[in-house]
């Protein structure tokens, strides 16, 4: 147990962490969580260090700021916390702060047995909001004790919109002026580059994304999962990373590192996406079971991620654009695939619900015309899409094919114009 003077003593110098909150940049998402009034439990789910916490303190200055509770479990001082904490945990907060009816709490799920407990103060005509690091843990409890008592949203790097607020820079949608698009394209060569972690974009840190791929293997995967061989868990990692944009399989992987298993293999991948550092899209096909057959293509939740972490991937500006476009469509909640066809050509992204195919080309050239725009109209023809786009980093235009024209849209302006609604 721990002792009630201690929890009390946590609490506290945890509330001081809101002073600093009025340099925090806004997030997309803010309108949605604020505006909600139902009795379900919020649980924000993401990436470690993607800004969650400070998430959590800007819902509660909007609208919370006299009826709140505040509590972080991801605090050395609690690595002892017992499911029998909690009752303490109560009991302290309401001596100290008297009766609150909103609950906030930070990686709840690092305590066994959580979901009871907050089962138990949704009950009580209390409302909860939480968050966490890891999709298995928080999915698997929520599904058991809290079925249809909680809202999940999940939450990504800064996007490009919020990248520009951090720099103070205006965006909108439609008509732009010749000044306006060279100052977007540089901000975006920026975001391209250093990603949108907010300790980078912010504070210009960028050793976090060195010690935040530590921290998610020993502490998300290592210990969590009792990885008997970390060293070759963290090969198989940087290999995902380093190989944002291509296509894998689980045999492919155990032969490169000498992992006798599939299944090994396949235990890594899915602890690692569990955490939100990479996630896998498969390939199209309407066929149900050979949907997981099929390789999977792999990408990163962040650029910055990749460039600390796997350096050669700077020379393939294709991918990395790819990975951003990629990222944002998981931002934006979209379900989308892969395309390849049994001649060899490729598309991107498709959209099934909006009958839409993206391309993805960092330059269209006289070189790879062809194969993009082909790829792209026979991804259109199989999948009975309407709308086709070519995403290109800098390059905006039309490319006709018959009666077909074909946009061309800088990854600026397609960012910009499909942003996460709030």
């Amino acid at each position: 147990m721990i002792a009630k003077n201690i929890l009390g003593t946590i609490i506290k110098d945890q509330l001081r962490e809101f002073k600093p909150l009025d340099g925090s940049i806004r997030r997309d998402i803010l309108l949605k969580l604020t505006s909600y009034t139902g009795s379900a439990a919020f649980v924000i789910k993401g990436l470690r260090r993607c800004g969650k916490s400070t998430l959590l303190k800007q819902i509660i200055k909007a609208r919370f700021s006299d009826d709140f509770y505040y509590f972080n479990f991801d605090d050395e001082r609690l690595s002892e916390f017992k499911t029998e904490d909690f009752q303490a945990l109560m009991e302290v907060v309401v001596e100290e702060f008297g009766t609150k009816k909103y609950f906030f709490f930070d990686e709840i799920q690092n305590v066994t047995g959580w979901e009871l407990f907050v089962n138990r103060i949704l009950r009580d005509g209390y409302h909860v909001f939480i968050t966490g690091s890891n999709a298995n843990l928080l999915s698997r409890e929520l599904g058991t004790h809290l079925t249809g008592r909680h809202i999940d949203i999940e939450l990504y790097p800064f996007a490009f919109d919020e990248f520009l607020l951090a720099r103070n820079v205006k965006s909108q949608k439609g008509a732009y002026s010749t000044g306006e698009k060279a100052q977007l394209s540089k901000y975006f060569k920026e975001y391209f580059n250093i990603g949108g972690m907010p300790e980078v974009v912010v504070q210009n840190n960028e050793l976090v994304l060195t010690q935040l791929l530590n921290d998610i293997i020993q502490r998300d995967i290592v210990s969590r999962y009792s990885i008997r061989k970390p060293g070759e868990l963290k090969s198989v990692i940087k290999f995902l990373i380093a190989n944002a944009g291509n296509a894998i399989t689980y045999r492919s992987i155990g032969q490169n590192f000498g992992i006798k298993s599939a299944n090994t293999v396949q235990k890594y991948i899915d602890a690692t996406e569990e955490t939100y550092l990479v996630f896998t899209v498969r390939r199209y096909d309407t066929k149900i079971k050979i949907l997981d057959k099929n390789p999977k293509k792999v990408y990163c939740v962040d650029n910055g991620i990749i460039a600390k972490n796997a350096p050669s991937m700077n020379e393939r500006r294709g991918a990395l654009l790819e990975n951003t476009i990629a990222v944002h469509l998981k931002r934006l909640g979209k379900e989308f695939y892969y395309y390849k066809g049994r001649t060899g050509a490729e598309a991107d992204f498709v959209i099934p619900r909006e009958k839409m195919v993206i391309q993805v080309s960092y330059e269209v050239s006289d070189g790879n015309r062809s194969r993009e725009l082909g790829g792209l109209l026979e991804a259109m023809k199989h999948t009975k899409a309407k709308e086709g786009v070519i995403i290109t980093f800098d390059q905006e235009g039309t490319i006709k094919d018959g009666k077909l024209e074909i946009a061309m849209i800088p990854a600026w302006r397609w960012l910009l114009e499909n942003k996460q609604q709030g």
